[in-house]
């Protein structure tokens, strides 16, 4: 029974060690993601090189992924 537990135990661990890592990855490609479009917004970064069409697009992924996380804490 002692050898179940410590099984479940070695399986849990790293089952959270990969969640872990998974979560960590998503929380960087979401951080290079806001960094980009926060470049394409600035006129003395990418922004000059940025349709009007292209800014409004970039507000909207920027405003919605707000609402999205702020709807994820509100739960």
């Amino acid at each position: 029974m002692t050898s179940l537990q410590s099984t479940e135990r070695q399986t849990l661990k790293a089952h959270i060690l990969w969640l872990g890592k998974e979560l960590e990855k998503s929380r960087r490609q979401c951080s290079m993601k806001t960094e980009l479009l926060q470049r394409m917004l600035n006129p003395d970064d990418l922004g000059h090189a940025v349709s009007q069409e292209i800014r409004v697009l970039v507000y909207q992924i920027l405003i919605e992924d707000s609402h999205n996380e702020r709807a994820l804490w509100n739960r």
